[in-house]
């Protein structure tokens, strides 16, 4: 009997988070204006509130990176150079070449390009975007819908998508509102129609006995993602977090876990 789209893919998250979420193959950065035409290049110096290169050397002279020189946007991603001058060298120079000299020099910057053309990727941003606002609207449009898409949490099985935003996701957002999830490493795996996002980094939380010293969280976070009539969408989640260890810290007392670490909330 041929399987359904839901089995299979949820056969696919199973097998995804059986392999290890917590790994993740490449860095990626985040999603940039799309590249300037050779007629109209990018401006000569960082635009304000531009991102930070992806790349670690500059490709022209193989030098570091100065966080002060001009910055050119390529395939949806800033790649940095070392000094002013580079950058007009860096313009006459074709697409193809321009990938040659990032694939020896800038590998990040190939994975970073790569990622940024994904239309799953875009979705686990908005999924962490939408987090930050408690925007309810936001998050179901992200999902497959009518209890098709699945959560999981450090393992345990939370049901459906909507039982997991009423439940859990929304109450514990009412108590850290402002959520922000500090993404330090992405990637992203295509296998047809689906992909497989994952994403690892950390966020803090407001710590009731010590309300200077928030509360830092590990987490991880791997997405499945499907075609829905063209459109990509959520089928199954995974979130995995834990508290920070600290050198003082009890080790008798008992782990924490979720967005927020609720006591609200147990989990498995």
């Amino acid at each position: 009997m041929k399987k359904s789209p839901i089995v299979f893919t949820r056969s696919l998250a199973a097998l995804v988070l059986g392999a290890g979420i917590i790994s993740a193959a490449a860095w990626a950065a985040q999603p940039q204006p799309p590249a300037a035409t050779p007629t109209q290049p990018a401006a000569s110096a960082p635009a304000q509130g531009a991102s930070k290169p992806v790349n670690k050397l500059c490709p022209i002279m193989e030098n570091e990176v100065d966080a002060e020189s001009p910055t050119r946007q390529f395939k949806g991603v800033t790649i940095g150079f070392c000094c002013p001058g580079c950058d007009r060298k860096w313009d006459r120079k074709s697409d193809e070449a321009k990938m040659a000299m990032l694939t020896k020099m800038a590998p990040e910057a190939v994975a970073a390009i790569n990622a940024a053309s994904n239309p799953a990727l875009k979705v686990a941003r908005d999924y962490l975007a939408a987090c930050g606002k408690a925007d309810a609207t936001a998050l179901n449009a992200l999902f497959l819908d009518k209890g098709r898409a699945t959560v999981s949490e450090n393992a345990g099985d939370e049901g459906t998508w909507e039982t997991y935003r009423d439940h859990h996701l929304l109450p514990e957002f009412k108590e850290m509102p402002g959520f922000v999830m500090t993404v330090a490493k992405e990637d992203v795996q295509t296998f047809g129609t689906t992909s497989i996002v994952r994403q690892i980094g950390s966020f803090t939380v407001p710590d009731p006995n010590h309300p200077d010293a928030p509360r830092k969280f590990l987490a991880a976070v791997t997405y499945v993602v499907v075609d829905e009539g063209g459109a990509p969408k959520i089928a199954h989640l995974h979130w995995s977090s834990r508290a920070e260890k600290k050198a003082a810290a009890d080790a008798s007392a008992k782990p924490e876990t979720g967005h927020g670490a609720s006591t609200g909330h147990e989990h498995k």
